[in-house]
């Protein structure tokens, strides 16, 4: 797929420049459509429709936000799932009071390219929109986003009400395997 590089690397934030931007594999352009290619016969399917070149490069640019940049998984969760026994690992030392969510470190470095490469209104949208999908599982929302951090922040206590419909992945004293000072 056709990239403007230097316009590309201009809009990133000055630690991600020297990254690969090559993230379009399997992807081609016909026209102002990103097609996908199709498997074992499936027709080809459009990805996304541009309206003009300047849309196709901001396109281009939004979905390179979300694979460079190192995601900072340095914050301890209070809860981890483990799977090996179905249970949860339990600190008692923790930065998250949250069952730990893989999405997270991605989320916060796709919002932290954003901010820089994006005007203000559509980061904030941004934001906005991912911050539902960070409450998705809560019924009062957990989770709220720093502006000037540039992170994600617990506004809650609330729980996850379950990831598996029957509240059977619900942290109960009783599924904690294994607790960590």
């Amino acid at each position: 797929m056709k990239l403007d590089e230097k316009w590309i690397r201009a809009h990133l934030p000055e630690d991600c420049k020297d990254e690969s931007i090559n993230c379009f594999s399997g992807l081609y352009l016909d026209g102002l459509k990103v097609m996908s290619k199709g498997e074992r016969g499936d027709p080809d399917t459009v990805r996304y429709e541009a309206k003009d070149e300047e849309d196709l490069k901001w396109w281009q640019l939004d979905v390179i936000c979300g694979f460079v940049g190192k995601a900072d998984k340095s914050k301890t969760w209070r809860w981890y799932r483990d799977y090996a026994k179905h249970g949860y690992i339990e600190h008692r030392h923790y930065d998250y009071d949250a069952i730990e969510d893989p999405r997270l470190p991605g989320f916060e470095r796709y919002l932290r390219n954003l901010k820089h490469a994006f005007p203000e209104e559509y980061f904030r949208k941004k934001v906005e929109e991912y911050t539902g999908l960070m409450n998705r599982w809560f019924p009062i929302p957990h989770w709220g986003y720093d502006f000037e951090k540039l992170c994600f922040i617990e506004i809650s206590h609330s729980r996850e009400y379950c990831s598996d419909f029957d509240k059977s992945d619900a942290i109960q004293p009783e599924n904690i395997t294994q607790v960590v000072d």
